[in-house]
């Protein structure tokens, strides 16, 4: 029996020697209206930081049957958003503002247990005590303030057919900047605070290793050799060619440690401007700099805070930032640039690059210290030539996943065509062969950078367009780029034809028109060239 089993399990014993029932449909206290308004005004900061960045979450997951309850310390429910039809369910167990959802008053349930332990929970189906509780799967986290004091706890509650490992990370997430934002003394400059929250939840861990497919040895044994070091504090070093995997393996290494419920935080070092890479990593503080934010600003070290930060492209960091990375692994402290102040860290650190580090040193453009610093436990991720016999499971991946996306039928590859594909050698690995299935779901087609000649894919009308691949070291995309302009020109630039022609809707071909800044007058220069 592991923790969380003795938890619920002991949590169970409490209820039943409480007499609560398990046939019981609702909470045995909820207060009334006027009662509830005391609740709303003494807990008018959490509320008011709470509720824009609870609704900014659910409209990044609309429709998913899932909803949010955000409570006092107590347990008493404040508010509750979410998808309509669940909403209705919840409510017909008078889960609503007023009712409380403590151990006392509802038995076991994931806010209960998140008051009690004081940490992020996450329970499913029976664990729930109550039966009318067992169809959901809710994951909570306490709302602390500066103190260590819980003043709230906020929850996500689902179908059990519907929930992921990683929810509870993101409900944990959220509750740590709902902390943070209402530790803000300005309250009326919401947007940036938005932003903020977007901004830190577009870098949470959302891969997991039952997500990476393959049945090759080679993918197998990383998997397993990355799950046992997952837990470890040291640094990781993940290596492999660009287009393999390795930030999907950062996130599932996370999600598979002791840190999964804390911020996974991504940053590319080689996309950011050399100037900007200090304040960006470590912050800095009010007045630093012209143009610092008035309250500072906390660097992404500070963000990681528990969890995992994860570097990616760490062969593009320049090498004057590379002394200050070092000093931050061996002292496990930062500095904020125009600050004093010691900020001590616990963020361990994945490294990811497709550089062959080594090489690197020797060339004095990465320094020996970081690299060995960086590099304690090694990751290679193989490339997609060296696990060919996973390609059919890949295509058939993306093929449905993209299909789907699209609105597209499923397109069927025949036997020369796969035989073509595996003799391919992939230099773009997994990322090229996504792009690569969504042009063949788009057109129908393969390209002859990978097939030796003209081949379709299956049969297509006579209205449809049918052109060899002329340029035979051309990106996929321009490919597609190419394709659009000559079934334009074609039909003299009238959307509504090209788009039929091309079995895609008008919007789709406006929006790719745009994506690929197309103007009417490459229509005729491009078709020349045919």
């Amino acid at each position: 029996m592991n923790e969380q089993e003795k938890m619920v399990l002991e949590s169970h014993k409490r209820c039943e020697a409480l007499g609560i029932k398990r046939t019981r449909t609702f909470s045995k206290k909820i207060i009334t209206a006027q009662e509830l308004q005391i609740k709303l005004q003494e807990n008018n900061d959490l509320i008011i930081t709470a509720i824009p960045f609870i609704n900014e979450m659910y409209n990044f997951a609309k429709d998913t049957g899932s909803f949010y309850i955000l409570t006092d310390k107590d347990g008493c429910i404040l508010n509750t958003s979410g998808d309509e039809n669940i909403l209705k369910e919840a409510f017909k167990s008078k889960i609503i503002p007023g009712s409380y959802m403590n151990e006392e008053n509802i038995g076991t349930n994931a806010i209960s247990l998140a008051i009690i332990t004081n940490m992020p929970v996450q329970i499913f189906g029976e664990q729930n005590f109550i039966k009318s509780h067992h169809k959901w799967a809710c994951s909570a986290a306490p709302i602390k303030n500066n103190k260590g004091e819980i003043i709230g706890v906020l929850d996500l509650t689902e179908y059990n057919e519907y929930v992921y490992p990683y929810t509870l990370g993101i409900v944990a997430a959220l509750a740590k900047v709902i902390e943070k934002m209402i530790q803000f003394k300005n309250y009326n400059n919401i947007q940036k605070k938005q932003k903020f929250v977007k901004g830190l939840f577009n870098n949470q861990a959302i891969y997991t290793f039952d997500k990476i497919i393959g049945q090759n040895e080679k993918i197998i044994n990383t998997i397993e050799y990355a799950k046992k070091i997952a837990d470890s504090k040291s640094s990781i070093l993940i290596t492999g060619e660009s287009g393999t995997g390795k930030e999907m393996f950062a996130q599932s290494i996370h999600n598979h440690s002791r840190r999964k419920n804390m911020p996974f935080i991504a940053v590319n070092c080689g996309s950011i401007h050399p100037n900007l890479i200090e304040s960006e990593l470590f912050g800095y503080d009010a007045g630093a700099f012209t143009g610092a934010k008035k309250e500072g600003n906390a660097g992404k070290f500070e963000m990681a805070e528990e969890g995992t930060i994860f570097l990616d492209e760490i062969g593009e960091m320049p090498l004057d930032m590379q002394v200050s990375l070092l000093r931050v692994i061996e002292e496990g402290v930062i500095h904020r640039i125009g600050g004093s102040k010691q900020i001590h860290l616990n963020v361990r650190i994945i490294s990811a690059t497709n550089k062959d580090l080594s090489l690197e040193v020797e060339k004095g453009r990465f320094r020996k210290d970081l690299f060995y610093r960086l590099n304690v436990v090694p990751i290679h991720l193989p490339a997609l030539r060296d696990r060919k016999d996973d390609i059919p499971l890949l295509i058939d991946y993306y093929m449905n996943k993209i299909s789907s996306k699209l609105n597209k039928k499923k397109v069927e590859i025949n036997k020369i065509c796969m035989e073509n594909l595996l003799r391919w050698n992939w230099p773009g690995n997994i990322r090229e062969l996504e792009n690569m299935v969504e042009f063949i779901v788009n057109t129908e087609m393969v390209p002859k950078t990978i097939l030796s000649s003209k081949s379709y894919l299956t049969n297509i009308d006579d209205n449809s367009i049918q052109y060899d691949m002329l340029y035979t070291n051309m990106e996929l995309e321009l490919v597609e780029k190419a394709h659009i302009i000559r079934v334009l020109n074609k039909f003299n630039g009238n959307i509504t034809v090209a788009a039929k022609a091309m079995k895609i809707g008008r919007n789709t071909l406006y929006r790719k028109i745009q994506r690929y800044n197309i103007e009417y007058s490459e229509i005729s220069k491009i078709a020349k060239m045919r």
